[in-house]
């Protein structure tokens, strides 16, 4: 039988997790959304850090909605995609519901600009909000923090 700190723990856990899920729910409703209208072209799942990643066939691109990434099948062996991802996901969890204005909305103008003119990706990821997932994603203490 669990004794009263480890009863308490247990408590404290999912009264952390239903915070953190109404933190998030403006872009964990909108991820549900969009795994819903793609479930059919989605060929892979995986557990990564704190999300779960679908791929599929034909997604334009990599969008990360809260605790949800949903990347094109292309992008199934980049760690570096998955980890620029996990980065927008950890932005999510910092932002809570102010996300999808702050990092959200300027992410999806920055990738249109740069698909509608034909831009170097490197650049890309040169100006916010993408500099920072990356600084997010790749600083190896913060990674390491967060995942666990």
């Amino acid at each position: 039988m669990p004794d009263n700190k480890n009863i308490k723990n247990i408590k404290m856990n999912i009264f952390l997790k239903i915070l953190l899920f109404i933190w998030e729910l403006p872009q964990t409703f909108l991820a549900c959304i969009i795994i819903i209208f793609t479930r059919k072209k989605v060929v892979r799942k995986e557990t990564f850090g704190k999300t779960k990643i679908f791929y599929a066939k034909n997604f334009p691109g990599g969008i990360s909605l809260g605790r949800f990434i949903i990347l094109n099948s292309m992008y199934i062996n980049d760690e570096m995609t998955k980890k620029h991802e996990y980065g927008h996901s950890i932005q999510s969890m910092y932002l809570g519901w102010l996300y999808l204005i702050i990092v959200g909305l300027p992410s999806i103008i920055r990738a249109a600009i740069w698909k509608s003119l034909k831009l170097e990706n490197s650049g890309y990821y040169r100006g916010y909000p993408e500099n920072w997932a990356n600084k997010i994603a790749f600083t190896k203490e913060e990674y390491i923090k967060i995942s666990k």
